[in-house]
This record gives C-alpha cells, sequence and structure tokens, in this order.
C-alpha cells in the first residue's frame, strides 16, 4: 500500500513539470483530498486544453494510486477526483480512463441517476 505522506511526491515524480503547494507537499493527516482535488484540477485543465497525452498520464496515475492506496486515498479519487472531473469526461476521455476508474465513475454516474 502506497503512503498517503508520500503521495504528492509520486504524483509530481510522474507528472513532469506540474507542482503542488508547499503546504501540500507533506499532507497532514486527512489532507489527502486536499492533494487530490488538486491533482484533479490540473487533470481538469488538461482536459480542457485538449492534452490528450497528459489527461492519459493523469488517469494512468490516478487508477494506479486507487489501486494500491489506502481507503482514505481511494475515497478522495472517488470523490474528489471523479467527481470533479467527471462533467468534464467525453467520449475521446472515457477510453483513456483505467478500468478502475471506469468502473468508480459509472458508479458515480448511477448515484447521480437515482
Amino acid at each position: 500500500m502506497l503512503p498517503d505522506s508520500k503521495i504528492s511526491q509520486l504524483i509530481g515524480l510522474q507528472i513532469p513539470g506540474f507542482t503542488f503547494p508547499a503546504e501540500e507537499q507533506v499532507p497532514a493527516k486527512g489532507s489527502v483530498s486536499k492533494v487530490i482535488h488538486t491533482f484533479a484540477d490540473y487533470t481538469g485543465r488538461m482536459i480542457r486544453s485538449e492534452q490528450l497525452h497528459e489527461v492519459k498520464r493523469c488517469f494512468t496515475v490516478a487508477g494506479v494510486l486507487y489501486h494500491n492506496g489506502s481507503n482514505a486515498l481511494r475515497n478522495a479519487i472517488e470523490s474528489a477526483f471523479m467527481y470533479t472531473l467527471s462533467p468534464l469526461i467525453c467520449g475521446k476521455h472515457k477510453e483513456l480512463l483505467p478500468l478502475s476508474l471506469k468502473n468508480v465513475r459509472i458508479q458515480h454516474l448511477q448515484t447521480i441517476a437515482i
């Protein structure tokens, strides 16, 4: 399992040129969601600017974090990352999602449809 305290560093290593604000570099307990929200904001900017290669990279990193993360990290990806990005994801973006995130998105869409 990935340690929550290293999430911002792991994302930073995988997404060249992307940095978190200094206060998010080593998140305090309970702020994993802040890191993921910042990551979702960045990913949303990449979606809006049609940077599909970078979007795919972000989705891949999020999928790995989701698969290997703690319950807090998984919850943050489900609630902050997918909730924030769901309205922006269209057909070409859906194809870039890893299977685990596709399933999370489907569950999210089913929840809001009820």
